[in-house]
């Protein structure tokens, strides 16, 4: 069941009414900041008691989680990003994602080395429980008395302090088995397609599929969400293993923390089981419905191609709380795209804590993704410049996308731009939103079983479009960086609005065709 506060973008079997994408407003003249006011590290660590804190942070409370940033970070000013992708011009994805991922391991040892052992004493005095190294930042997570929160801030290099993000997802009943005993191999072919609902065709996947024989193979797509029934015959055949863990044993074969990570993890709840066989309403898919819009291969019964990328493999998580574990380990298994079918609302200042990590994990070679958000109409309206929400708001590292329908034209309930960057540490002020457009709305989405008979609306489906357009791209070339992949959607990308940006459609409609064309002819 989905926490009311944590929004997924598929509206199930709705027929959502329609506007035309041309009632559109004047966009910035680019789209950076227009407050370009930076906060670096050490300005932040010079605040009060040395230590910058959370103002959500209530030191009434008798325990709080939070997450601690240490003083020194990769990317050590909120600027840092762009002028890491300028020096980064023209390097290999897989060598950069390597020497990324022990850079950061490295700085993190150091930094946490530090403060391991006093925080051991205070974990033994019981004022600090469930402390959590991170890598993907300088950092750590534990669960904090007030006056284990007060010994924490005088640790030697601590800079921030933010009140951590509760889990939203509960315990499913009735789980497992928690890996497939048995993976069919994949039947997929081209050649032996009869079929293909409206959007795999116009978004022009076929055409990639045909003409240059790329169907996303070699490519790992991980898709954070919920609702996943492992075993429908459009996901089980690609299926992502872990092949350092040797799956049911109760043991951690690999090493990572993670018992029997064999398929995915649920990093919230501590296990790996995140199977739920027993699904049969529609609206609890929604794991199986976007995964199936990026990597599926047949409808059940059929020779009905679903997928943008059926060639591709896909690893299924579960972990708002512990987003920083999840992204880690989606690195470590060498995850090509990352697709984010939720919102936050209302974080606050811990929207920073996710914005570096996206922009840390972008730097190791991950293609972060979202849906603009179903917030521009309906009962869940929310007005400029708050419709796109976290993690989509985050400029230059995710990839925000909103969507059309069948006919070009704009629902009204996809959210629009421009957003705003005005977090204590983050400055940028306005910043254009979204970044691109493909399909939203009345699109054919699989059933509990496989089946193509769901009807689904919502920016839930955008995100997965096109993280399936970045899976053929990047079978096509494995090494580009997330940055030049984004620049090649913006040169592909049709414009459907007025000419250049808008706050609708971004830099236009974009499809697998002409991106894979661009990447196979530079």
């Amino acid at each position: 069941m989905m926490h009311p506060k944590l929004t997924p973008f598929v509206f199930v079997l709705i027929v959502c009414v329609t506007s035309t994408i041309n009632a559109i407003s004047q966009p910035l003249a680019n789209e950076g900041s227009t407050n370009p006011q930076h906060w670096t590290t050490k300005a932040l660590s010079e605040n009060r008691d040395g230590v910058w804190v959370d103002p959500a942070y209530n030191p009434a409370d008798s325990t709080q989680t939070i997450v601690v940033w240490f003083k020194d970070q990769y990317l050590e000013k909120a600027d840092s990003f762009l002028e890491k992708t300028m020096e980064f011009k023209g390097r290999k994805r897989s060598e950069l994602r390597s020497e990324m991922t022990t850079t950061l391991k490295a700085m993190s040892n150091t930094a946490f080395g530090k403060v391991a052992a006093p925080l051991k004493a205070l974990e033994r005095e019981g004022l600090v429980t469930g402390i959590k190294q991170h890598w993907i930042i300088s950092g750590f997570s534990c669960t904090a008395t007030p006056e284990g929160f007060e010994a924490i801030k005088n640790l030697e290099d601590v800079a921030y302090i933010f009140k951590k993000q509760a889990p939203v997802v509960s315990k499913g009943t009735n789980m497992g088995p928690e890996y497939l005993e048995h993976i069919p191999p994949s039947d997929f072919d081209p050649k032996a397609v009869e079929s293909y609902p409206w959007n795999i065709e116009k978004i022009r996947a076929p055409e990639v599929w045909n003409e240059f024989g790329i169907t996303g193979k070699g490519v790992l797509n991980v898709v954070h969400d919920s609702g996943f029934k492992l075993d429908i015959p459009p996901l089980a055949s690609n299926i992502y293993t872990n092949k350092g863990e040797i799956p049911g044993n109760g043991i951690d074969d690999d090493g990572n923390g993670y018992i029997d990570d064999y398929h995915g993890y649920h990093f919230d709840e501590g296990r790996a089981n995140l199977n739920e066989p027993n699904i049969r309403r529609a609206t609890n898919i929604h794991g199986n419905l976007c995964t199936a819009m990026i990597v599926g291969t047949y409808a059940t019964g059929t020779k009905k191609a679903i997928g943008v990328a059926p060639g591709a493999k896909w690893a299924p998580v579960i972990g708002i709380a512990h987003f920083e574990d999840a992204i880690e380990w989606a690195i470590e298994q060498g995850a090509d795209t990352y697709s984010m079918s939720f919102s936050h609302p209302n974080l606050g200042e811990y929207k920073t804590h996710w914005r570096k990590i996206l922009e840390q994990g972008t730097l190791c070679g991950v293609v972060f993704i979202s849906g603009a958000g179903n917030f521009a109409a309906g009962p869940q309206f929310a007005p400029l410049p708050e419709q796109m929400r976290n993690p989509e708001d985050i400029p230059n590292a995710v990839l925000g996308v909103a969507g059309i329908g069948e006919d070009g034209e704009r629902p009204k309930f996809s959210s629009q731009g421009p957003v705003v960057w005005n977090t204590a540490y983050y400055k940028d002020g306005q910043v254009n939103k979204p970044d691109f457009a493909t399909i939203n709305s009345k699109v054919p989405c699989v059933d509990p079983e496989g089946r193509l008979l769901n009807m689904a609306s919502g920016n839930s489906l955008a995100g997965p479009h096109t993280a399936g357009i970045v899976s053929l791209m990047l079978s096509a070339n494995p090494e580009l960086l997330p940055w030049e992949i984004r620049a090649i959607l913006k040169n592909t990308a049709q414009d459907i609005g007025i000419p250049g940006f808008d706050y609708q459609s971004g830099h236009g409609f974009i499809n697998a065709y002409d991106a894979v064309k661009a990447v196979l002819n530079p």
